[in-house]
This record gives structure tokens, C-alpha cells and sequence, in this order.
């Protein structure tokens, strides 16, 4: 019976190649719009979460309530020391951050968000294009993302710039440290730092990052820092990240639309895809008819279709997936990068699969409101 089915389809298929080609880029174009927004999604959700993942802490300490990175409040710098000396810590250091103008060389001012390091240079850029991090030890110096050098208008290493009035020297570019603001970030040291940002005092700091010593329990860690420092909030680098990015998803007119953008896209592909599987199905409606006609039973109609839009949805999926894999490459060095995880790859694919399934039942109820006599009539 199966030879039987997968006959029946591959002839039905076959017969009008150019509906075929034409039905699988469908649905491939279908599963790539749908995967591309989604993947606009993954993508806004690493950038706002990427410097604290990348950061190669365990623990991260605040102020309390602190919303998200961007928003760091001051605390007193001493904390560093009491942290460090709470058991089972490795190490812990700071870091500074805070708003403040950028004046371009054409005259106009641009807010960056300028992160001061520490000496292990912790939260810093994880990767670079041209200079050394730490050039960020040299008075005045900074550094800033190449994704970033138009924006500031700064082309080459040791360009010159101001910052809140004061010159600024670039001593290198990071690479792939987007913001899903209007800000560009800006690295360099504390010390730097604390001559450029106004409203921080020389004994304050915006966090304390931790390392555990290894194979700690971190949660062990973080309850042991929160009971033993005084006025601050413990969060792990995950807790912190997923606090941060329900921020700026659920609080922000911004996150709110690109939600609503994602679903709309995968809507939209889900819509389109099961039309053409079900638009195809159509057309062989005298098929259909013909092998009601000739006595296949209702099962093996089933299987027929099911067989047919599994088949359809199955090949423009992997075109779609090549399609968005080549997207994800080509958008890896741009300011909005298409991403996926091998978890939301597979939903998707599950989704669409499930979309195909969904196709091939409607078509099946189409199918059997048919009158086998329907075939001898014209």
C-alpha cells in the first residue's frame, strides 16, 4: 500500500513540473519571510543582552532595581572590596556606565553610551577589528564598534573626537557590539570614564562583576553576596540577562513592536503556505475524483495527500532554510542581524510542518465532499 501511495503522489506531482517548482518557492519564500522575522526577534534579543552574556562573569551586582545594563545606577566603588572578600568569589571588579554627548567633526552632537572597564576589562568587546582593548589604559583613549565609525566620524585609529568637550583619542575598533539604540557604545577605562560622565562621583561605580571560584554553586554565591553586602540587588549573568531583555521586549513601545512584527510574519507565512499546498491539491481535484471513482478507499486518499503536502512543505522548507541561513551570513556584520538557535530553527521547522498537515486535512474534506459520478460527467 505504500508503494501504492508514494506512486499516486510522485505521478500527480510530476505531471505539471512547473506547478511543482512553483508550489515549493512558495512555500520556501513563505518560511523564509517567516523565519527572517523571526529571526529580526532572536536577533534585537541578543543585541540587548550580548554585552552582559559576554561579559565571562557569573554574578552581577547593582542597585536595586535596576532595570536593565543601560540604566545602571550608582553605588559606592568600595563595594568591589566587600564583594571580593564574600567566600567562594574568585574575583570581582567593576564597571561604569553612563549617557552622555559625542560631538561629531561635522559640529552636531550624538548620545553614546560610554562603558568604563575594569583591569580584567570585563563587559568589554569580545572581539576586535584593529587596536588592542587595552589601549583603553591610555589616558583619553577609547574605543569604539566599526559598525559605529560613520555615525561618530571616526575612520582610523588615533582619529581625534570630543566627549562632553574634552578630547578623546579612538585607540582601536570592536567588532559586533551592535546596539538596538541610537546610541553607540563607547569602552573605556573607569578612570576615563569618570572624566567624561558628570554625574558620577570618583568613588562610584554603576556595577560589580563577579567570577565564582570554579565548580561553585553560583546561586549559593549570589545569596551568600546578598546577604553579606549591604543595598544592593544579586542577580546571576542569566537572571540579568533575561531581566534585561523582558525590559526592553515587554516594557518599551519598541520591544512590543518587534513582537508584534514576528508574529505577524509568521502568521503571514503560515497563511501563505497552507493556501498554496491547499491551491495545488485543487487542481488535481479530477484526480481525485477519478481514484473515488475507482475505489480507493478513503485511508489511502488520506495518505495520498498527506503524503504530497508533507513532500511540498518538506523541499520548500530546506530552500527556505538555505534561503535564511545565507540572510543569517550575510546580515552577521550589519546593525540588524538575522539569528537563530538550534531551539527556535527547530520550532519553526515544527510550525511549518504542522502548517503543511493542517493544509493536507482541509484538503481532505474537500476531497471527500466529492461525487465519485463527478468524474464520467463532460
Amino acid at each position: 500500500m505504500a508503494s501504492v501511495v508514494i506512486a499516486v503522489s510522485t505521478k500527480m506531482l510530476s505531471h505539471n513540473r512547473m506547478r511543482f517548482v512553483m508550489t515549493v518557492t512558495g512555500i520556501a519564500i513563505a518560511f523564509f519571510l517567516a523565519a527572517a522575522q523571526i529571526g529580526l526577534l532572536v536577533g534585537w534579543i541578543n543585541t540587548n543582552s550580548a554585552i552582559i552574556n559576554n561579559a565571562g562573569v557569573d554574578i552581577w551586582v547593582m542597585a536595586k532595581e535596576t532595570r536593565t545594563l543601560d540604566y545602571g545606577t550608582a553605588i559606592p566603588r568600595h563595594r568591589i572590596q566587600q564583594v571580593s572578600s564574600v567566600k567562594g568569589v574568585a574575583w570581582a571588579e567593576g564597571m561604569l556606565v553612563g549617557w552622555i554627548n559625542w560631538q561629531h567633526p561635522e559640529g552636531k552632537h550624538i548620545t553614546v553610551e560610554v562603558i568604563g572597564l575594569d583591569n580584567a576589562n570585563a563587559g568589554g568587546p569580545w572581539r576586535m577589528a584593529e587596536g588592542n582593548i587595552a589601549s583603553i589604559r591610555l589616558p583619553e583613549t577609547v574605543i569604539v564598534d566599526e559598525l559605529s565609525k560613520q555615525a561618530l566620524g571616526t575612520l582610523h585609529v588615533g582619529d581625534e573626537a570630543e566627549m562632553e568637550g574634552r578630547r578623546v583619542i579612538i585607540g582601536g575598533f570592536s567588532q559586533g557590539v551592535r546596539t538596538f539604540t541610537a546610541a553607540p557604545f563607547v569602552f573605556t577605562s573607569i578612570e576615563n570614564a569618570l572624566d567624561y560622565v558628570p554625574y558620577y562621583h570618583y568613588d562610584e561605580i554603576s556595577y560589580v562583576l563577579v567570577r565564582a571560584v570554579p565548580n561553585a554553586n553560583i546561586l549559593d554565591i549570589r545569596d551568600r553576596i546578598a546577604q553579606e553586602v549591604s543595598d544592593v540587588e544579586v542577580l546571576t549573568t542569566d537572571e540579568f540577562a533575561e531581566r534585561s531583555v523582558k525590559y526592553w521586549m515587554l516594557e518599551t513601545g519598541v520591544g512590543i513592536t518587534v513582537i508584534i512584527t514576528a508574529a505577524l510574519g509568521l502568521l503571514v507565512g503560515a497563511v501563505i503556505m497552507s493556501q498554496t499546498l491547499f491551491a495545488i491539491t485543487q487542481d488535481h481535484i479530477a484526480n481525485y475524483a477519478t481514484l473515488l471513482a475507482l475505489g480507493f478507499h478513503q485511508k489511502t486518499l488520506r495518505q495520498i495527500v498527506l503524503t504530497q503536502s508533507l513532500s511540498l512543505g518538506g523541499l520548500g522548507i530546506i530552500v527556505g532554510l538555505v534561503l535564511f541561513f545565507l540572510a543569517c551570513n550575510a546580515s552577521a556584520r550589519s546593525p540588524i542581524p538575522l539569528e537563530t538557535t538550534p531551539m527556535v530553527t527547530m520550532g519553526l521547522v515544527a510550525f511549518s510542518l504542522l502548517c503543511c498537515i493542517a493544509s493536507s486535512w482541509f484538503s481532505i474534506r474537500a476531497i471527500f465532499k466529492l461525487d465519485p459520478v463527478s468524474v464520467f460527467h463532460g
